[in-house]
């Protein structure tokens, strides 16, 4: 749970259709076509600190994290190619209605997973790990610590690269030695090699019904 938590609480690698960048530009709390290094950065602790500041988004309130998604994180991921590196060669057999509903499943899957631990996130903060190679590439792997008064650094590292636009994205985070991606792919390739696009779907919109009560009635139970 803690790891779970704390990739929520860092990224929320997750969040539904492409929004595009321009919408939030002046108000992104980063700068996506700088330094690298501060881009990851500064995303991670303005995800942190607006969980710590809000009791609606601790409560795993869907609504709150969706706002929170849209306006902050998905302008710095690109969640299309998170979701086809995800979902692996059956992506190309895919028509555009199932990448649409490949996407939007992945996305409210990966919603009500992380939305019943964000009651967890308390005085987290993201720093780089120490390291003297600083090289910019248009592909890069940023490494990170998670770092806490009451906890054990957690080691978190981002996959990102620089588009045709010069922005930073998001498309893949590390915890301790676990690529979300890499995860996720290992767990849907024996529901895509059996049933199929369709099939993955299908399992997408159960887990989702299934872990939404979930956190409802862990909600009810904290009343």
């Amino acid at each position: 749970m803690q790891r779970r938590t704390l990739l929520t609480g860092s990224l929320l690698l997750a969040a539904g259709a492409a929004l595009p960048t321009a919408a939030f530009a002046e108000s992104l709390p980063y700068d996506d076509k700088g330094d690298p290094f501060a881009f990851v950065v500064d995303l991670s602790n303005a995800v942190l600190e607006r969980i710590r500041g809000s009791e609606s988004l601790k409560s795993g309130d869907l609504e709150s994290l969706r706002r929170l998604v849209d306006a902050v994180i998905m302008p710095a991921t690109d969640f299309t190619m998170m979701t086809r590196m995800t979902v692996g060669p059956k992506w190309r057999q895919a028509t555009p209605e199932q990448r649409r509903a490949l996407q939007d499943g992945f996305e409210l899957l990966l919603m009500r997973v992380y939305a019943g631990g964000l009651s967890a996130v308390k005085d987290q903060k993201c720093e780089l790990r120490p390291t003297r190679v600083k090289t910019v590439r248009d592909e890069m792997v940023i490494r990170t610590l998670l770092t806490s008064a009451s906890a054990n650094p957690i080691a978190l590292d981002y996959r990102i690269y620089r588009n045709k636009a010069g922005a930073w994205k998001v498309v893949d985070v590390n915890i301790e030695g676990i690529w979300m991606v890499e995860n996720y792919r290992s767990q849907f390739a024996a529901v895509l090699s059996q049933d199929g696009v369709d099939g993955l779907i299908r399992l997408f919109n159960e887990k989702g019904e299934e872990l939404a009560r979930e956190v409802k009635a862990k909600n009810e139970a904290q009343k």
